[in-house]
């Protein structure tokens, strides 16, 4: 049977978007082919990693493994699969660093069964769409030893408690910034979704929140990006632009099309947070 790998990259608030998708994309491609989808992701055995089983069985799924520092190379070394798919993050690309394959293609999945004839050997995802699937599978992970070696980041503290699963969005304020004038449709759609305007410096400042950045000019994210903190959700809205920027890494999701439009496809889960 071929095998297809999704690196499950972990946030505060659970599963990465990119991860979410990659595991979507992954699921339609192994049902067509008759391939299985193994979910690989840093662990520590503890209650956390109860969040990311039941987000990669939610997803597509097929096993969970956790595993040490080399679990991605390990595990295509032993399976030696078809695709590898990871998030088009600065994790994902040192991940990918560490496998025997070529560097990784950025691929922005801007809908649902996207159109591409598939991945590529590996495939960096951008989250340009909500996950479509939402399953009701039931996974077991399985640990390497080597788990014990993992760099676990310091938000993710001991629990007892199932650790989160998945949110589009993150708690606390939402806001906007605006690198050039926006419509009356996109300010009224914001002020419902309760974001406030806010200055690209906040994104790097602020703590946590959500963040909605419009920019139709350049759409390239300044490099202090990377430094924002693991508790906010970056959303990026690039207008009509059609190629992918390198700078998008930084970004949790990259909505493209008109303004209004692209942010109307969020207003389902934004209500929904606002709601918990």
């Amino acid at each position: 049977m071929a095998h297809i790998v999704v690196y499950l990259q972990r946030t505060p608030r659970g599963l990465h978007p990119a991860s979410a998708i990659a595991l979507c994309w992954a699921r339609d491609i192994a049902s067509e082919r008759g391939a299985s989808v193994t979910a690989v992701a840093a662990g520590d055995a503890g209650s956390f990693d109860r969040g990311l089983v039941k987000a990669a069985g939610r997803f597509g799924a097929d096993t969970v493994l956790f595993g040490g520092p080399e679990a991605l190379a390990n595990l295509q070394g032993r399976l030696l699969p078809v695709h590898v798919l990871l998030p088009w993050t600065m994790e994902g690309q040192a991940m990918a660093q560490r496998l025997a394959y070529d560097e990784p293609v950025p691929r922005w999945i801007e809908r649902p069964h996207p159109p591409f004839g598939g991945p590529d050997a590996v495939t960096g995802v951008i989250a340009g769409t909500l996950p479509w699937h939402n399953l009701s599978t039931e996974l077991d992970a399985e640990y390497e030893d080597s788990v014990e070696q993992v760099d676990l980041p310091a938000w993710l503290m001991p629990s007892g408690e199932d650790g989160p699963t998945f949110r589009a969005t993150e708690t606390g304020p939402r806001r906007y910034i605006a690198e050039g004038p926006l419509d009356v449709e996109v300010l009224k759609r914001l002020r419902a979704a309760g974001a406030t305007a806010a200055e690209p410096v906040d994104v790097t400042d602020v703590s946590g929140g959500t963040f909605f950045w419009f920019d139709a000019r350049s759409s390239t994210l300044p490099a202090a990006c990377v430094e924002r903190s693991p508790e906010s959700r970056l959303f990026l809205f690039p207008g009509r632009r059609s190629e992918l920027d390198p700078t998008w890494s930084s970004a949790d999701w990259v909505f493209g099309g008109p303004w209004p439009d692209a942010f109307a496809r969020l207003e389902g889960v934004l209500g929904e947070a606002r709601g918990e």
